[in-house]
């Protein structure tokens, strides 16, 4: 039986490995340098590593990412060098004077206008870009204080959509992740995300061992699913209208999918104009009504209206987050009681509603404007679109199902 490899050959496999395939360059290398100067810790990713997020960013085309933990800013160059040249990536940095590090790192790299440094601590990030209402990310690097693991990907999953690659590294811990009773923060940080993981129908995930310049450890890759659907089985009348709601707007987005980017902005004289502004509409109602739902002390998001246009993919997954926030929302207005009166302010004037008024709008709103989406397709004519209208009624997604249809 072969000897166990020690440190130095993994170290020298490594550089052949860098040799060969990740090749240092000035920016890398100068990255490097100044990290070292800073005098901050030696856990950047090594270049095998970071040529392997590379790898899988661009396998996925990734047009957004999201890093958290930043250090001098090593792995988001790699990461950022797998993007479009409209692509975005924000990566969350604690420390200030590390933050303005890597801020330089990125520049000389060539950089800056693809790459956001947020500073702060990460999950007071991760709850602003909830809040925001942020498009969702195509690939998440999670490769911060791992204590904080299974809130890490509490907030990636929230900020993930179907398709979203989730990478986490340094799970293997030198082996003690499998040490029930370490006594080490990091490590069951590590192990109740991998007992969140294991529990979780929409993941599929694969957790590799590694060895090399960094000796052993090893990361976690994770694949995020299509949410469960929603069956319209409940007696409840206001979960029928809500899961109908997110059902309808659902097929809408899908069948959206199909048609060309002229199609998709096309404006008419019906309701909000195009079928990319009815629909953000919709979805953005769903976020603000949450939000003043809970209000005080919530603050009310900022509208997705008004920032950058999405495709119909961007707002299927950006309609899923709503819909699990307003559920979330719901939930406590129930527990209020839904004859509470709230203040609410529209278009600057205050007014007051009851909770299960509120509910009830927000359950409701799209259905107008669904129909309009309609009445556009209509209008485009698209061979295999318009001619394939759905209905978006009630007693169409109760049949389907109760007969155990899938959707279109």
């Amino acid at each position: 039986m072969n000897p166990v490899p020690q440190q130095d050959l993994w170290s020298a496999v490594d550089r052949a490995l860098e040799a060969w395939l990740a090749p240092p360059d000035q920016s890398l290398t100068q990255t490097a340098a100044s990290s070292t100067r800073a005098g901050l810790p030696e856990i950047a990713v090594a270049p095998t590593q970071g040529r392997l997020l590379e790898v899988l960013a661009r396998t996925i085309g990734a047009r957004r990412i999201l890093e958290i933990g930043t250090l001098a800013g090593y792995s988001a160059i790699w990461l950022a060098r797998a993007l479009p040249s409209d692509g975005e990536l924000i990566t969350l940095e604690l420390e200030p004077d590390r933050a303005r590090l890597a801020r330089e790192n990125i520049a000389r790299a060539d950089l800056p206008a693809r790459v956001e440094v947020m500073v702060g601590p990460a999950v007071a990030s991760l709850d602003a870009l909830r809040k925001l209402g942020t498009t969702p990310f195509d690939l998440i690097f999670i490769d911060a204080d791992k204590e904080q693991c299974p809130a890490y990907l509490e907030h990636a999953v929230a900020l993930s959509r179907e398709g979203t690659l989730i990478v986490v590294d340094n799970v293997i811990r030198r082996g003690r992740l499998i040490e029930e009773h370490s006594g080490d923060a990091s490590v069951e940080g590590v192990r109740a995300m991998m007992d969140r993981i294991a529990q979780e129908p929409r993941f599929a995930a694969a957790g590799i061992q590694t060895v090399g310049a960094k000796g052993y450890d090893g990361l976690l890759i994770v694949l995020v699913g299509k949410p469960p659907a929603r069956e319209a089985s409940s007696a409840d009348t206001l979960e029928l209208l809500l899961a109908h709601n997110t059902w309808s707007t659902r097929e809408l987005l899908r069948l959206c999918q199909r048609i060309d980017e002229g199609s998709w902005h096309r404006r008419f004289e019906i309701g909000p104009g195009s079928l990319h502004d009815a629909l953000t509409h919709v979805v953005g109602a769903m976020f603000r009504w949450a939000d003043r739902l809970d209000a005080p002390p919530q603050t009310i998001r900022p509208s997705i209206e008004e920032t950058h246009r999405r495709s119909p993919t961007e707002l299927l997954a950006l309609l899923e987050q709503a819909s699990t926030n307003l559920e979330a929302s719901i939930t406590r207005a129930r527990a209020r009681g839904l004859g509470t009166m709230q203040d609410v302010v529209l278009g600057g004037t205050p007014y007051r509603f009851s909770l299960g008024a509120m509910i009830v709008h927000v359950a409701t709103h799209g259905m107008h404007h669904r129909a309009q989406c309609l009445n556009m397709l209509r209008h485009l004519k698209v061979p295999g679109v318009s001619d394939e209208l759905p209905d978006l009624d009630v007693l169409a997604w109760s049949m389907l199902a109760s007969t155990g249809g899938q959707s279109r």
